[in-house]
């Protein structure tokens, strides 16, 4: 083969990945359980020094997570579970193992559930500067993050120039149909290893002509009319002093994460999205310092119980709108979601910051059977409540990770 056909078959492809944000054209999946997911991450983890001790349906709430105390019949506390525990694999916490996993777990349900929506799945991190902004994985690779919520809204909700639109759409039309017919061409006239490769891009050039046929379709679609989040009111008892509410829940970064969880309901609300996974790490250039800390001072360990309180406090929020909306089911948005709010990190005085050895896992919505309680699944993995989620949506695997079994949630 000539150099400048093998160039020409490769290019082809090249504008693959700014079509990933648009569903896929696929049958309609069976009626699952539930309908859409939302995964969150926490980089530096929980201090789990302060979580409740006892398990069971009557298990005592921790004072700073007073915010979560009217939401306990919606969720289920999982602790003491395992992942990984260290900053080189924080923000693998929804894919579990890049080697055997090539897609994370919002990416395995985007591509179930992605095509019902005009956006596939969302992906976001707001944070202050961290060199781990990766927290979702598709192929083995790794999925850029929005990191502004302008952006965001903009990605979710923003009117666009139609005509703009058809055009570019067109032309990508254009240039897909092109690279098709070459790719059909050149398969009569590669050897046999050549040909199995070139079938890899011929079904990758199909799939990406389904997901632009869809970003057709959905271009005929209205968008729904939202105006951007006001700056959202938190409400937590455990937060209760003026500086107290200054650091924690006036920080300016709160009140970005605030906005992102409004936008993101507003997305479920309006099927915008089904999917979205959101990783954050520390609410301040201190709190990873805290975290190191946490072993020898009092006065880091009580920091950080007002962290993670903080974070409970955007938790009760973006609860209170799902358990308050009604869904398509007849049932509320509550029912119809599953939240997801974890990390592959932990902290305690015994074992210090960016341990993975007792995580705990939030588990909110779905209508799951062990909602009101909190269970201890000592040494058990994380990736065991992702495989029983998977299973939820109607997704058949026998393994995610490094899950074991199938467990009741």
């Amino acid at each position: 083969m000539k150099r400048r056909e093998i160039l020409k078959s490769a290019g082809c492809v090249l504008f693959l990945p700014a079509l990933e944000s648009f569903g896929q054209n696929r049958s309609t999946p069976e009626q699952a359980e539930v309908k859409r997911l939302f995964c969150i991450s926490m980089g530096y983890g929980f201090f789990t020094d302060v979580l409740p001790q006892t398990d069971g349906a009557d298990y005592t709430f921790s004072e700073h997570m007073e915010p979560l105390k009217k939401h306990r019949d919606h969720f289920t506390l999982y602790s003491k579970m395992k992942f990984g525990g260290d900053h080189v694999r924080d923000h693998k916490c929804f894919v579990g193992n890049t080697t055997t996993n090539p897609d994370s777990l919002d990416q395995i349900v985007a591509d179930h559930i992605g095509h019902l929506t005009r956006v596939r799945n969302v992906v976001t991190f707001i944070s202050h500067a961290h060199h781990h902004i990766v927290a979702s994985w598709r192929n083995r690779l790794p999925v850029m993050p929005i990191q502004s919520t302008r952006v965001l809204f903009e990605t979710l909700f923003a009117r666009t120039d139609r005509k703009t639109q058809e055009r570019l759409l067109a032309h990508k039309k254009s240039v897909l149909d092109g690279s098709l017919e070459e790719a059909k061409s050149l398969m009569e006239r590669v050897s046999g290893r050549d040909r199995q490769r070139l079938e890899e891009y011929f079904a990758a050039l199909r799939e990406s002509e389904q997901e632009l046929n869809k970003s057709i379709e959905w271009l005929s679609n209205p968008r729904q009319d939202v105006e951007f989040p006001v700056a959202p009111q938190f409400e937590n008892n455990f937060l209760a002093t003026d500086v107290d509410k200054k650091r924690f829940l006036d920080n300016p970064r709160q009140i970005q994460r605030g906005i992102a969880f409004d936008m993101i309901y507003k997305a479920f609300k309006f099927d915008i999205t089904r999917v979205v996974n959101f990783y954050m790490t520390g609410l301040d250039n201190n709190h990873h310092l805290t975290t190191h800390d946490v072993p020898k001072l009092e006065e880091a360990r009580t920091s950080l119980t007002k962290y993670d309180s903080s974070f409970f406090s955007l938790l009760s929020n973006f609860y209170e709108k799902l358990s308050s909306t009604k869904g398509d089911s007849g049932g509320t948005l509550m029912d119809e979601t599953v939240t997801l709010a974890t990390g592959n990190n932990s902290v305690s005085q015994r074992m210090g910051p960016h341990n993975g050895n007792e995580i705990p896992v939030f588990v909110a919505g779905g209508q799951f059977t062990n909602h009101g309680g909190h269970v201890i699944r000592k040494g058990e993995t994380t990736c065991d409540i992702y495989l029983s989620i998977l299973q939820k949506f109607g997704i058949q695997r026998e393994q995610f990770g490094n899950s074991k079994k199938v467990i009741q949630l």
